[in-house]
């Protein structure tokens, strides 16, 4: 397996409050069109890669907190810090929430991608129950597909983690509304 899996990080009263929250009609929410840029270094496709909107809201970006929201999911981060020995440097985390998307196919994904060139620990936290799997990559094959090699299926409370050399990539929901999820990226050397 290429990740590991911590479920109920927090509470579920706190997995409860972050649902509300961050599903709710009053959370700032930004939309951008496209889930990463395709430069080939960090970010790649193949022919079931497609990409599309989704909303995003910024915790931290470039080491810096930029939400006034951090508090509600700060003890998700201390959690995994102290579960798995982490140095607490977060070089950045946000949320992505996408939905069904009548352009992808069974076997489509969003572009293959490495959250970081710096040495790291990737963190997917899932806010919601929902389909659209995390994809994770082993390489192409010879007609230029990217093979998946593990995939996990959204459930709320979970985190999963792993290094920054890990490809992956998620799928949006078919059957949900929505899938949420929230992205950190832990800095190991700094």
């Amino acid at each position: 397996m290429s990740f590991n899996v911590i479920e109920n990080i927090v509470p579920i009263d706190i997995q409860n409050a972050i649902e509300r929250r961050f599903l709710g009609s009053n959370f700032p929410l930004f939309l951008n069109d496209r889930s990463v840029d395709l430069d080939y270094k960090t970010a790649f496709s193949d022919p079931h890669t497609k990409d599309g909107y989704r909303l995003n809201h910024s915790f931290v970006r470039d080491g810096q907190l930029v939400s006034n929201e951090w508090g509600l999911i700060e003890p998700i981060a201390l959690n995994l810090v102290n579960a798995i020995g982490l140095k607490p440097k977060i070089a950045s985390c946000k949320l992505n929430l996408t939905f069904p998307n009548p352009e992808f196919r069974e076997h489509d994904h969003f572009p293959a991608h490495f959250d970081t060139t710096d040495k790291a620990v990737v963190a997917i936290y899932y806010v919601n129950n929902s389909d659209g799997d995390t994809l994770f990559f082993s390489g192409k094959n010879s007609d230029g597909i990217y093979e998946i090699s593990d995939a996990f299926a959204p459930k709320k409370g979970a985190i999963v983690y792993f290094n920054e050399t890990t490809l992956h990539a998620n799928r949006p929901p078919m059957k949900s509304r929505a899938r949420c999820v929230i992205n950190f990226n832990f800095l190991l050397d700094f």
